[in-house]
C-alpha cells in the first residue's frame, strides 16, 4: 500500500494479519522490501510483518530533501503512527539498522525487540560514502554496481536464483535515491540512541562481510548495554538469503524470549 508521509509518498508491504503481534523490516541501501522475502515466509504466519520502502527505493518517493539517518527514521515512526501500530519487534539490516536504533531510541517503550544486521553505530568512512555519492552522481550507479553486488553475497552465490535477484534489484534502483543513502551514511551516528535501547538487543554479522565488518557489529553491540552478538558463517553483507535459517533463528530467538 501506499501512504503519504512527511510530504512524501511511501510505499509497504504488509503481510499477515493486523491482529498478530507487529515486526517490522528496514531493508539495506539498494534494495527495498522484497530483500526480506525469506523472512517474510518465516514469520507472516505469526506476524503482522511490515516492510517498508525507503524514500528513494522500491516504490517510494525519490526525497525531496536532504536524507539522514534521522529523516528515514521519521518516515517510520509516521508509517507506524498511520497504521496504528503501538508495540513492534524491530529488525533492519545495513542502513535499515541504523535506521532502526533510531527509531527505537525514539520509541523504546514501543520495540520489544531489536535485531541489527550487519550494520554500525557510526559511519566508518565518511569521506568514501561522500566520494561516492559523487561518482554515483557523476557515472551512474551502474559505475559501481558490480563492486556493491560482490559485498553483498559470497562469489558462489552471485548465480543463484536470489544472486540473480539481488542484481536486478540493485540494477532497477535509482542512481539518486542510491546516492542520497550515501549522504545519509556519510554522517550517520547513533551514539546518542545507545542509552535509551533497553529492550533485549541482538547484534548479528556476517563473518565475510567487508561494508560492515565483525568488529564494527562487535562495536555496536558493546554499546548497547545487555547486548548480544553473534557472528553469521559463510556470508557477506546481505545475509537473508545465503545464510535465510541462521537470520530467521535469530530473529526467532529474541522475539521468542520472555
Amino acid at each position: 500500500m501506499f501512504i503519504s508521509i512527511n510530504d512524501h509518498n511511501i510505499h509497504v508491504a504488509l503481510h499477515g494479519s493486523a491482529d498478530d503481534p507487529a515486526l517490522v523490516l528496514l531493508h539495506s541501501l539498494g534494495t527495498s522490501h522484497d530483500v526480506w522475502q525469506e523472512q517474510v515466509r518465516a514469520f507472516s504466519r505469526t506476524h503482522y510483518v511490515i516492510c517498508p520502502d525507503f524514500r528513494g527505493h522500491g516504490l517510494s518517493d525519490l526525497s525531496r530533501t536532504p536524507v539522514t539517518i534521522e529523516a528515514l527514521a521519521e518516515d517510520i515512526v509516521a508509517l507506524l503512527r498511520e497504521l496504528g501500530v503501538d508495540r513492534f519487534h524491530l529488525a533492519g539490516i545495513s542502513i535499515g539498522g541504523l535506521v532502526a536504533q533510531c527509531v527505537a531510541g525514539a520509541l523504546p517503550d514501543r520495540v520489544r525487540t531489536l535485531t541489527l544486521f550487519d550494520s554500525n553505530i557510526v559511519s566508518l568512512a565518511p569521506q568514501m560514502w561522500k566520494d561516492r555519492a559523487a561518482k554515483i552522481r557523476a557515472d551512474g550507479l551502474a559505475s559501481i554496481a558490480s563492486g556493491v553486488l560482490a559485498r553483498w553475497i559470497t562469489p558462489q552465490a552471485l548465480e543463484t536464483p536470489f544472486g540473480r535477484g539481488l542484481a536486478t534489484m540493485l540494477a532497477r534502483m535509482s542512481s539518486e535515491g542510491y546516492a542520497a543513502g550515501c549522504d545519509a551514511l556519510a554522517i550517520a551516528d547513533c551514539r546518542p540512541h545507545a542509552a535509551r535501547l533497553t529492550m533485549p538487543v541482538s547484534v548479528a554479522v556476517g563473518e565475510l562481510d567487508e561494508a560492515t565488518p565483525p568488529a564494527a557489529g562487535k562495536a555496536l553491540a558493546d554499546a548497547i548495554a545487555g547486548a548480544r552478538f553473534s557472528i553469521i558463517p559463510g556470508a557477506a553483507h546481505i545475509p537473508l538469503f545465503e545464510q535465510a535459517a541462521v537470520v530467521n533463528n535469530t530473529l526467532e530467538a529474541l522475539i521468542r524470549e520472555p
